[in-house]
């Protein structure tokens, strides 16, 4: 029988079941970093939509035709007209983007993250 002093380390099962969490969690990370990135790009079009001069003046139909343009040139595919809201108040415009986006991980498994960004225009 050998002593606690000489037993060390892990297992073969240890190091397996330590690689197996690892590689999961790395593949739930490679499947979800793309969609942030996508938000920050859908941010960065709603920032540049309220920096644009005169944007409240504009119509809902121009306004959501700006922002539609900006993301298509980003290749944003999951973010389309029925997800972006306008509405209209005294001296203002307050634009919203709700979307969900689902990520297939196994079998039935799915990742769903939904995201909500909204953007108040204001007249100078």
């Amino acid at each position: 029988m050998q002593s606690i002093k000489k037993q060390y380390g892990l297992t073969f099962i240890s190091w397996l079941v330590i690689l197996i969490i690892a590689g999961f969690l790395v593949m739930i990370g490679i499947k979800i970093t793309p969609v942030y990135i996508d938000h920050y790009a859908v941010k960065s079009a709603l920032e540049s939509v309220k920096s644009e001069p005169f944007a409240v003046r504009k119509s809902k139909v121009e306004l959501r035709n700006l922002i539609t343009k900006r993301l298509n040139i980003n290749s944003i595919r999951h973010v389309t007209k029925e997800h972006i809201k306008i509405k209209s108040a005294p001296g203002s415009r307050i634009i919203n983007i709700s979307y969900e986006v689902r990520r297939h991980i196994a079998y039935n498994a799915a990742l769903v993250m939904t995201f909500d960004e909204t953007v108040e225009l204001t007249s100078n």
